[in-house]
């Protein structure tokens, strides 16, 4: 069922969902939002944009360094625009650390909620910065922005605290699909599927990514709760 499948955009069907799934839902939308939340150093943006060529593509990235390579990849790339902040269900600025990865530096890896060693990665702080995180409602009340056609949130362990900013979008119907990711890192940030499930089951229909396609999840049951990478699809009931 794909459980901890979900790290590779390449192998863990999420290109497949893009490609056909997502382009589906918005086949009717001239120029789709997309939030590209955990933008790292753009592999997923420039997907979208191959996929979704009318697409205006915010892509969000806190940590400097990584930032800067996003910048440096993207920044003459049309309708994609470059934001150096993250979001949470606050704004306020956060502490974000970095790691090494079994002894290696994984710069483009970063986390508001720190992660610890586990018996399958041993996963290290190697440095901290403090960084600006927004809420999605009010970016988009700043940015008039009044609808969200695909949100993609790739955010080690905070997606549940990006959602609960994004609370007026939610409940208006102004957010269509939303792609996010459970896994380790949600050990550190004490969320659960049962979170998210509560939060989106009632509106959305949520789909497990599979490589070969989504596989709708029917019930919640704590047979759910598997900590590894694994991808999940929410489209907005109205939507289909």
């Amino acid at each position: 069922m794909n459980y901890g499948g979900g790290a590779a955009i390449e192998s863990s069907g999420e290109l497949l969902v893009l490609a056909n799934v997502v382009k589906q839902v918005l086949a009717n939308i001239d120029s789709p939002v997309v939030f590209d939340v955990g933008a790292n150093v753009g592999d997923y943006a420039l997907q979208v944009r191959h996929y979704l060529p009318g697409a205006v593509i915010h892509a969000f990235e806190p940590a400097t360094l990584t930032y800067q390579k996003l910048v440096q990849r993207l920044a003459q790339t049309e309708n994609i625009k470059l934001h150096n902040a993250g979001f949470s269900d606050c704004e306020r600025t956060v502490e974000l650390y970095s790691y090494t990865v079994e002894g290696r530096e994984a710069s483009p890896l970063s986390s508001i909620d720190q992660r610890l060693p586990t018996q399958v990665l041993d996963v290290r702080v190697n440095s901290s910065e403090q960084a600006q995180v927004l809420t999605i409602d009010s970016f988009c009340e700043r940015e008039v922005i009044d609808h969200i056609h695909f949100l993609k949130l790739d955010v080690e362990g905070h997606e549940l605290s990006v959602l609960r900013g994004a609370t007026r979008m939610l409940e208006g119907g102004l957010i269509s699909i939303i792609q996010f990711e459970f896994g380790p890192a949600n050990i550190y940030s004490r969320t659960y599927f049962y979170d998210f499930w509560s939060l989106l089951s009632s509106d959305y229909d949520v789909y497990r990514i599979l490589p070969s396609g989504i596989v709708p999840i029917q019930d919640y049951g704590e047979h759910r709760e598997i900590f590894l990478t694994t991808n999940y699809l929410a489209i907005r009931k109205s939507n289909h």
